[in-house]
């Protein structure tokens, strides 16, 4: 945990601002854990990107929306955090900045438990009291929220989504952009495919096929429509 915390501070050697990539609840609730994962670069947080410029308005804050993300141009020094909990959206954001060579940080809150085998990826936002266990991978640009985990061996694939209290058992495995609801779960050594879904309070103890939704506990399995 300590070498973890470590490389995180030494990613800020060459940051000057931190800039939050959305403005709604959850982007409210990033600046929130950058705070506690950073406290003595807290005022390097400069503020957030949004194409709502009115998305603040009635929360009391100190950083305000300092732009919008398709006419955001990086500067030297700026580094993001992506704070969209919608995975098609995510990924829609993040390689449009990226494509204008916009670098991201990734944020593991103090509180969450990751393993020293696990591997995080770029970008992705591990909240508090997650866990990511032994050997577990959670790829670039995935959130996961307060209270998710990683079993052992099991993976989350790029832009994949863990609301609060998701998990995946041991060697489970879900695709990119899979959304995974309130208290779901899938089983030990499962796979979901990409761009599914699994409903809140639903466990998926099946496989199940790429752009499917899963519901129910025991889950059925039906195509997801959009």
């Amino acid at each position: 945990m300590t070498s973890r915390r470590s490389e995180q501070r030494s990613e800020l050697a060459a940051v000057s601002r931190i800039i939050i990539v959305g403005a709604g609840g959850f982007g409210r609730e990033v600046l929130q854990w950058a705070r506690d994962v950073w406290p003595e670069h807290a005022s390097r947080i400069a503020g957030f990107l949004s194409a709502e410029r009115d998305r603040l308005i009635g929360h009391d804050g100190s950083l305000e929306i300092i732009g919008d993300p398709d006419r955001y141009e990086p500067q030297a020094g700026d580094a993001l955090l992506l704070a969209i909990g919608i995975p098609i959206v995510r990924r829609q954001v993040a390689e449009s900045l990226m494509s204008r060579e916009a670098k991201f940080l990734k944020l593991v809150h103090p509180t969450a438990i990751v393993a020293p085998t696990a591997a995080i990826g770029e970008g992705a936002i591990i909240c508090p009291y997650a866990i990511v266990s032994d050997s577990a991978r959670v790829g670039a640009f995935v959130l996961m929220n307060y209270h998710s985990s990683l079993g052992h061996d099991a993976s989350a694939c790029d832009y994949a989504v863990l609301s609060p209290y998701a998990t995946l058992g041991g060697n489970a495995h879900i695709g990119e952009d899979v959304f995974m609801g309130l208290h779901a779960s899938v089983g030990p050594g499962r796979r979901i495919g990409a761009r599914s879904k699994v409903s809140a309070n639903s466990c998926a103890l099946s496989d199940a096929p790429t752009e499917s939704i899963i519901y129910g506990a025991p889950g059925r399995v039906g195509p997801l429509i959009r």
